[in-house]
């Protein structure tokens, strides 16, 4: 049995990401690159305990993580210099194409789609988050999410 749950609940996050994030934008699993390409989004879950009180090792896990949308802390600019696009803009685009993609009411069905072997999801929801600017002269916003997931297969 694979116990790798988040890596497998970020592989579905990423893949969904992928086919529905405009083509400016990467999806990333956390821990996967140390070179990211701006915007991006960054799917990591790094939490994990049982759905119930009295659970069994192999009962449901709620896991819960982020999904952390990067942007590069500079305006876009054309050509001639001109500002096409401040930070802050830049942000909120980003931001945005992130939720449409993963606030959905059928987002658990949509991780199911994906086809990502030996996990099953019975839950998947993502939440508000918050905005920062990180250390690296980026612009980030962290979108916390959360999934009750099982492994399957042998």
């Amino acid at each position: 049995m694979n116990w790798s749950l988040e890596e497998l609940a970020e592989s579905a996050v990423v893949s969904l990401l992928r086919k529905k994030l405009p083509g400016n934008m990467r999806a990333y699993t956390a821990y996967s690159t140390d070179d990211p390409q701006y915007p991006c989004a960054v799917v990591g879950f790094d939490e994990a305990e049982p759905v119930s009180e009295p659970a069994e090792h192999h009962d449901a896990l709620m896991i819960g993580g982020s999904v952390q949308v990067w942007v590069e802390y500079a305006p876009e600019l054309d050509g001639s210099g001109n500002v096409l696009m401040t930070p802050r803009e830049r942000n909120a685009r980003a931001r945005s194409a992130v939720i449409d993609a993963l606030a959905v009411s059928d987002l658990k069905q949509q991780l199911i789609d994906q086809g990502v072997e030996d996990i099953a999801f019975s839950f998947a929801q993502l939440m508000p988050g918050r905005r920062r600017e990180a250390a690296d002269k980026a612009l980030v916003t962290t979108l916390p999410i959360a999934a009750i997931v099982e492994p399957v297969g042998s």
